[in-house]
């Protein structure tokens, strides 16, 4: 049995062109993007949608093979650190426990 995992990397809109274009190079066709989530990044940083920061975030998830996934998580870690913007990007990824294709 194959082991997988979930990638999900939430990002300002602004960021999808640049982050879709990387899914491409890696031949990676299969993704979700969910748009207009109001997010809280910490204390400091509100990105609610509001009055005082107007806008949302976006999600990207993905959902691959474990070595495959890896490779991924490398690609994202070294565009982020190469971004010119001060908007970033998270990753997170996690094991999931059943997964049917």
């Amino acid at each position: 049995m194959k082991e997988y995992k979930e990638i999900t990397i939430v990002f300002s809109g602004s960021l999808e062109r640049i982050l879709v274009n990387e899914l491409k190079v890696l031949k990676i066709t299969k993704y979700a993007i969910i748009t207009g989530m109001k997010v809280s990044w910490n204390e400091k940083v509100k990105h609610l949608d509001t009055h005082v920061w107007p806008g949302t975030d976006d999600a990207l998830i993905i959902i691959m093979e474990k070595e495959k996934a890896k490779e991924l998580i490398e690609v994202l870690e070294i565009l982020k650190d190469n971004l010119n913007y001060d908007t970033k990007f998270t990753i997170s990824m996690k094991s999931l426990e059943y997964y049917s294709e």
